[in-house]
């Protein structure tokens, strides 16, 4: 099922580092799904950026290239995205799996201002933008050195653990919370109803509420589609199966439906997802 966050710590978490170093700090799932951010916002850069189909595109593919470049590396990374910015994204590791990351993120460092804005200028040349407002939203982010930002992204990584490892501790066995988790992932291809699931684990609604609210940070239905997506980015990954039986056997009622849910929390249509992890997947394998 996954690593399950507290989400309020995580945030109180990210918002501490925004408050510390002005960056923009982001948890993803194992998935490379989006969590939790702070600022909840993209600084005005990324939304001219992600304002073209192709670049909003661009910028899914590299978050989720990222993710498997932590992943596979166990370490921090540091690395130019699609549009010209630096960005950092650290593996939070609990006996050497991914189980999340965190990322830091639209950084300039400022060691050379000309050649940082004819190198950001030249990657979104493909999309079209005015360039004299995208060299204002680019002036307007925050300049941070190599260092400063390589001691923060160790940091973050640090408390991030600390904070995955208390929240073991609700997953206890026999718990109401490990109950609901063990449910949903028996049950996640057939038809969940909150009221099915009430009388499966003897809870009311108002029960299955909070304790959904306690464990995920989130209500029941927003968990079970997030669980859906995930497992069908496992299946788009990891199998040659069509959509339409990935579809089937992860829950969702139809294909239509599930296209513009996979698309609308991943960014990514199954297809471009699954030509994204082979064209990744190290020569070797």
């Amino acid at each position: 099922m996954g690593a399950v966050f507290n989400k309020e710590k995580l945030l109180e978490l990210l918002q501490d580092f925004h408050r510390l170093t002005g960056l923009r700090a982001v948890a993803f799932d194992a998935y490379g799904m989006e969590i939790l951010s702070c600022p909840p916002e993209l600084p005005a850069y990324c939304r001219l950026v992600r304002a073209v189909p192709d670049g909003a595109t661009g910028c899914h593919l590299c978050d989720q290239n990222a993710c498997r470049c932590a992943t596979r590396r166990k370490e921090t990374v540091i690395y130019a995205c699609h549009a010209g910015l630096i960005e950092v994204i650290t593996p939070i590791l609990i006996d050497g799996a991914a189980v999340g990351f965190l990322l830091l993120s639209h950084i300039v460092q400022g060691a050379d201002e000309d050649a940082e804005w004819a190198r950001a200028k030249e990657c979104c040349a493909p999309y079209g933008i005015d360039e004299a407002a995208l060299q204002a939203a680019y002036n307007a982010l925050p300049r941070t050195p190599y260092l400063t930002l390589k001691s923060a992204s160790d940091l973050l990584a640090l408390a991030a653990s600390g904070l995955y490892q208390q929240g073991l501790t609700r997953m206890t066995p026999g718990s109401a919370e490990a109950q609901l988790n063990r449910y949903l992932a028996d049950h996640l291809a057939e038809e969940l109803t909150s009221e099915k699931i009430c009388r499966a684990l003897s809870l009311s609604r108002t029960g299955l509420y909070y304790l959904s609210r306690r464990t995920y940070g989130c209500g029941i239905n927003e968990q079970i589609t997030r669980l859906r997506v995930q497992k069908a980015m496992e299946l788009l990954a990891s199998t040659r199966l069509s959509n339409a039986e990935i579809c089937r056997r992860t829950g969702f009622p139809d294909y239509n439906y599930f296209y513009r849910v996979f698309r609308r929390q991943t960014g990514l249509t199954p297809r471009r997802y699954r030509i994204s992890i082979v064209a990744d997947r190290p020569a070797e394998e």
